[in-house]
């Protein structure tokens, strides 16, 4: 069954999905092969390449997507 997380950044939406796979920074970090400062500083930020998100989602064992849409005026 998927489950979308909406109307919040993408770290926040992370956090919530480590908290659904009872995992943390520092062990995600580890599953990812970076250390816990480089990656505390992303979240941080909120600020993820896709490389990044890409090795989140392996390391999470999850997917994501992104949409874009143009607003008519």
């Amino acid at each position: 069954m998927s489950q979308t997380i909406s109307e919040s950044s993408v770290a926040e939406s992370l956090k919530i999905v480590m908290v659904k796979k009872d995992t943390n920074i520092l062990q995600l970090s580890k599953k990812m092969g970076v250390s816990s400062t480089s990656l505390y500083s992303k979240f941080s930020r909120g600020n993820f390449s896709l490389h990044d998100l890409d090795s989140i989602c392996k390391a999470l064992g999850i997917r994501y997507s992104v949409s874009f849409m143009i607003d008519d005026q």
